[in-house]
């Protein structure tokens, strides 16, 4: 019997403590605390840079000059976090039939936090902001490398399409990051555990995404 025919749900499929399982590795946790670290370091900086009233924020970076050495760095690294991604997760985020049902639901997601489907390890909306974050995140990376300067720069011409598109990208990605960071812990309290811990409950796992726990279970039982 599975934990949710077990009535150890509660609201939005959460549940008492136990034992758990696996949601992500050790590895998958400190990418991402990497990624969101390097991002939030970009924001920052990148706010500084782009806006008058907010270049306060140079002082968290060690003021201006130490700032614009940083930021690029920052956003090597972040570069890197989201490759190490793109390898480690593409398989996992293809689009497929079920999503296209799941975006179809998604004011029912959005006011249960479930759409009674049978959803794998990731829904749409985590493969679409992974999408999102991937593709615009390199876009972020290339537009930045004129700004960098040196031999990197370029044609004035390029200069000022690069700085136009990487600030519009860059806008967009603080935009996802707003609402990526809301539904992780306001909309649905308790997600953000699992990339803390690594762990779920059995219940959680059945209740938001079935067809991934049931072949966990399958493959624990196959193992012993």
């Amino acid at each position: 019997m599975s934990a949710v025919r077990a009535g150890a749900v509660g609201v939005n499929g959460e549940a008492a403590p136990g034992a758990g399982i696996e949601r992500y590795t050790f590895a998958e946790r400190v990418v991402h605390w990497f990624v969101a670290l390097t991002f939030i370091a970009l924001m920052l900086s990148g706010f500084a840079l782009g806006y008058p009233r907010a270049y306060f924020l140079s002082g968290l970076f060690g003021g201006g000059q130490t700032m614009r050495f940083l930021h690029p760095w920052f956003g090597v690294g972040f570069t890197v976090g989201l490759l190490w991604m793109l390898g480690a997760w593409h398989r996992n985020m293809r689009m497929n039939a079920g999503d296209r049902e799941w975006v179809r639901r998604l004011k029912t997601y959005t006011g249960s936090g479930h759409t009674g489907l049978d959803t794998g390890r990731f829904n749409a909306g985590q493969k679409g902001y992974y999408w999102f974050s991937v593709v615009l995140g390199l876009v972020l990376f290339v537009t930045g490398l004129p700004l960098w300067g040196g031999f990197l720069g370029g044609a004035a011409g390029i200069h000022h399409v690069a700085r136009f598109l990487h600030h519009g990208t860059f806008l967009l990605m603080v935009g996802g990051f707003i609402i990526h960071v809301y539904m992780s812990t306001v909309m649905f309290p308790g997600t953000m555990a699992a990339m803390t811990t690594g762990r779920v409950t059995r219940a959680w796992a059945a209740f938001h995404h079935p067809a991934w726990f049931r072949d966990r279970e399958r493959r624990a039982g196959a193992s012993r």
